[in-house]
């Protein structure tokens, strides 16, 4: 009978032994890494609820990315914008002062060359590239210039109405920039339409014949009303950037929150786990090494 019983318990015993050391060996590599978690097998429903967290983070990182780069695109719009409204503003004190009926056709004249810098500078600006190239004020259309001069006062668009938009948050998408038909279809003082830089060059034009721009002062008002609109909705749209930048940092707090519950192991907990584990398997040990003993004892008697 207890040559029967005692292999049963040898096998037994090391069954045992190795139970408790795979145990030992999974809250060591709990340890070591810091995870609770190893394998799906260990939490099978934490384990499909940590994907589920895994993939909103990566959306969240992804929508700070487009949020920063939406930003700085916008910030470039608005620099451009800024020193459009600058010249603008320049070219009004100019019309003023050329307008004077005390000026002499040599004084329109002078005043003329500014405001042909100006209208220069106008160009450039309203063909701001970004930092990949493209074109700001082109719509879709952004690997060509948006506006160009004949040299004879006729400026034309070769952009078109489109507004690229990206998403900064689940429910929110923001505009990266605006179209260059900003510049353009002006309401004139005159009736019909006009755009900017028709506008800059009819009162260059006129200076220069040494005649006044009666027209000029309202026409530059009109135009500079659309850049001060444009420059509102462009802050509106960067504000809006920051307020979902700073939503998409508390979201993401929270989703590691949950994740660290989930996921992170209790140390305390943990190393408790193992003093009990390591005690187990060195009394199975002990267990195993009497079973020896008395399977010895057998065979010899």
């Amino acid at each position: 009978m207890n040559r029967i019983a005692t292999p049963f318990m040898f096998a037994q015993g090391v069954d045992v032994m190795l139970k408790k050391q795979l145990e030992l060996s999974r809250t060591e590599l709990q340890l070591a890494d810091g995870k609770r978690i190893q394998r799906p097998s260990d939490d099978a429903a934490a384990s499909v609820q940590l994907l589920d967290l895994k993939e909103s983070r990566a959306r969240l990182d992804q929508f700070q990315r487009n949020a920063d780069a939406a930003a700085a695109r916008l910030s470039q719009e608005e620099t451009a914008l800024e020193g459009i409204g600058n010249l603008l503003q320049r070219v009004r004190e100019l019309t003023v002062q050329g307008n004077n009926d005390a000026l002499s056709r040599e004084d329109r004249a002078a005043i003329a060359t500014e405001i042909r810098q100006h209208l220069e500078g106008f160009v450039q600006l309203a063909n701001t590239r970004d930092a990949n190239g493209e074109y700001i004020f082109a719509g879709y259309r952004t690997d060509r210039p948006p506006l160009s001069h004949d040299g004879v006062g006729n400026f034309s668009y070769s952009g078109d109405n489109g507004q690229r938009t990206v998403k900064v948050g689940d429910t929110r998408e923001i505009a990266l920039g605006d179209p260059g038909t900003i510049f353009m279809d002006i309401p004139a003082a005159a009736g019909g339409t006009t755009d900017l830089g028709a506008v800059l060059y009819r009162i260059a034009d006129n200076y220069a014949a040494g005649n006044p721009d009666p027209d000029g002062l309202t026409d530059l008002d009109t135009a500079m009303g659309r850049i001060l609109e444009t420059r509102a909705a462009v802050g509106a749209r960067m504000n809006a950037i920051d307020e979902q930048k700073t939503a998409n940092e508390a979201f993401a707090l929270a989703v590691e929150q949950v994740r660290s519950t989930l996921e992170d192991l209790d140390y305390a907990e943990a190393v408790s786990r193992f003093n009990q584990q390591l005690t187990a398997l060195q009394a199975s040990q002990q267990s195993f090494l009497k079973i020896q003993g008395l399977s010895l004892f057998n065979y010899l008697s």
